[in-house]
């Protein structure tokens, strides 16, 4: 199943979240105490991993402003509301159980302080109860008493007049009061809760410890009060097949030794594969007796630590005194690798704060695990508030999450609204939006270092449109812009030359895309001896006109229809759908030229905006009218761009 929106009310800081959509990975980014926890730890309670913990309870889970102890908390609004789409595979199943067309693709579940799942789903009891009938291979005669049922009580009450069933309807019958002796919605929700899958939640207090009391171990395992840390270390013995009881019973030195040889060896090869800062350390678990002097538990029984060992240095460390990044990234990994092979992959991961310590390098490492390993199999959601966590290619599946207070212009006086989750990457909150921004500028200004090849453009529209219609090419199955291009904004077409003589010992392959407007002949050529042959595109080629932006490259019935939905400009204001006498060639010019008309209360024309809206809205560009010629034209050019790198 794949969660498309959710909507949290009434929890903790969260007044009424808005509804908001969810991607694979989704990014939820906020500064500190904007409430980014508190959607997480919403969102876990809807299947949690224990029902019996993870309950919603008023008193500690209600906003504060609104609970009161002697009054029932309000039925509605649920305290998450989500929407939720059925997996083509799972769809089959549903369909060969119940029917074709019984089973509709989406359906909405709820929770609220009654910690009850509640479906909302449309089933088709008409099309369940004939796909009953056909699957019961009954002969003519055995049909007709049912032949006009429509519902499951229908055929209940139909077959139990009969003085006499057949072995066939015998079956039918005892189907109907067995599995769906509660309805047909009834059966069909529970097969959904099922397939539900269970969400797990981590944060950075779930922490491996390095030395562990066996005998305190076991002795609260046996009173079942094993706490979050003693699952981690049983989670680590458990990636290798092993318990503590297991590697106890063991007979010999060497089956004693070989076993936990293969665990530290097993878990050293899963760790630093995705850990990338020093690649010289190896994992060593030991079991020892404990040392009379050391402080309890760990002087009496036996002891199971967690050392650290360096090649380099050739020392090791107990894993408790590494650096708290790495005692992070190590418990994840172990706790998730465990959890996979126990719960397999019907999994929601709900990450709070992931890599928090982590050197920016770090983080990159966990963002690529997570592509890798986690968004292949499972939904993801994570928060941060660090730009090395936000994903620059695929920004629009950040969310910025902010506290919301509103203040009256008139009285000055504040209205808190709460937790709010803002979908299309906007705020009103430079902190909030703060990471997105340092991830966009952490990407262009790498390039100038690490990027091979490199495609110069004069401006960040040029950057959002490249960017953007490449992912469209990509959707529509097309050749999108080759992942070795990175794409870097010089500020003109005058500072080429000078980046490419700054950066030529660095062997970089550079090709350049530059507008053609009067005058500037003489710079084109600067920038075209600059590169290497055939290295400088210009737009004219692609847009059919001799002055030209990237804008024109899209057209104009494109361009324009992408203003008018950026300012959300009224009817009476909207750019006309065709050329006014006397306008200006270039359509970026041209709408520039309409807005200095405009009433003041309709914003300056900003020539970045439109690309931003379009970068931040997803596929309401694909809607407008000319997106097809103005994919067509961004195509040739990132056909003519891919052509230039090695083959």
């Amino acid at each position: 199943m794949r969660l498309k929106s959710a909507q949290i009310c009434a929890f903790r800081c969260v007044e009424d979240s808005g509804s908001f959509s969810l991607a694979d990975v989704t990014c939820l980014v906020g500064k500190n105490e904007s409430g980014k926890t508190a959607l997480l730890k919403a969102l876990h309670k809807l299947k949690p991993e224990d029902d019996k913990i993870e309950r919603f309870e008023p008193a500690r889970d209600y906003p504060r402003r609104s609970w009161r102890p002697d009054i029932p908390v309000p039925a509605e609004p649920p305290a998450i509301s989500t929407t939720w789409e059925i997996t083509a595979p799972q769809q089959v199943a549903l369909e060969k159980r119940f029917g074709k067309g019984a089973v509709p693709k989406e359906f909405t579940l709820t929770k609220g302080y009654d910690n009850v799942r509640h479906y909302g789903i449309a089933v088709d009891e008409k099309a369940t109860v004939a796909h009953l009938i056909a699957s019961a291979r009954l002969n003519a005669e055995e049909r007709k008493p049912i032949s006009g049922a429509e519902t499951i009580e229908a055929v209940r009450k139909e077959l139990g007049t009969l003085a006499s069933l057949t072995e066939p309807q015998r079956t039918l019958l005892s189907q109907v009061n067995g599995e769906y002796n509660e309805g047909v919605e009834r059966a069909v929700i529970n097969a959904l809760d099922k397939l539900l899958p269970t969400f797990l939640y981590f944060d950075q207090y779930l922490a491996l410890a390095g030395q562990v009391s066996v005998d305190a171990l076991l002795s609260r395992k046996s009173q079942s009060q094993l706490t979050d840390k003693d699952r981690i270390f049983e989670a680590l013995l458990g990636l290798a097949g092993t318990t503590v009881e297991k590697l106890q019973g063991t007979p010999t030195f060497e089956e004693f030794n070989a076993a936990l040889r293969a665990v530290s060896n097993q878990i050293t090869i899963q760790i630093f594969e995705y850990w990338t800062q020093n690649r010289h350390l190896d994992v060593e678990l030991k079991l020892d007796h404990a040392r009379p002097q050391d402080p309890p538990p760990f002087n009496s029984g036996y002891v199971f630590r967690t050392r650290i060992y360096n090649r380099r240095h050739r020392a090791d460390t107990s894993f408790s005194d590494r650096s708290s990044g790495f005692v992070w990234f190590f418990s994840f990994l172990v706790w998730f690798n465990r959890l996979r092979e126990t719960a397999g992959k019907n999994l929601f991961i709900l990450l709070d704060e992931p890599g928090l310590s982590l050197h920016a390098r770090a983080q990159h490492d966990l963002l690529r695990y997570i592509r890798e390993k986690l968004k292949p199999h499972y939904q993801v959601i994570y928060t941060t508030h660090s730009p090395f966590m936000v994903d620059p290619d695929d920004l629009l599946s950040a969310r910025t999450v902010e506290d919301v207070v509103k203040k009256n212009k008139t009285t000055g006086e504040e209205t808190l609204l709460g937790t709010k989750v803002g979908e299309k990457v906007l705020s009103t909150d430079a902190d909030t939006i703060s990471p997105l921004q340092r991830a966009l500028d952490y990407e262009m200004t790498q390039t100038l270092f690490v990027g091979r090849h490199v495609v110069l453009v004069e401006g960040p529209s040029d950057f959002l449109y490249l960017k953007w219609f490449s992912r469209q090419l990509e959707r529509a199955n097309k050749a999108a812009l080759d992942y070795r291009w990175t794409i870097s904004i010089v500020g003109g077409v005058d500072r080429i030359p000078g980046f490419v003589s700054l950066f030529r010992g660095n062997k970089l392959r550079v090709a350049a895309l530059v507008d053609v407007q009067h005058g500037y002949k003489q710079r084109i050529d600067n920038a075209r001896k600059a590169l290497a042959d055939g290295h400088l595109l210009t737009v004219e080629k692609y847009a059919g006109q001799p002055e030209c932006d990237i804008e024109d490259l899209l057209g104009r019935d494109f361009y324009v229809a992408l203003v008018n939905k950026t300012y959300d400009l009224p009817t009476s204001l909207s750019l006309p759908a065709t050329k006014p006498a006397g306008g200006a060639a270039r359509v970026a010019r041209e709408v520039e030229d309409q807005f200095a008309t405009m009433p003041p209360s309709i914003p300056e024309f900003d020539h970045t905006a439109p690309a931003e809206y379009l970068f931040k809205n997803g596929d309401d560009g694909t809607r407008l009218p000319g997106f097809d010629t103005a994919l067509t034209g961004m195509e040739a050019l990132i056909a003519d761009l891919n052509a230039l790198l090695p083959k």
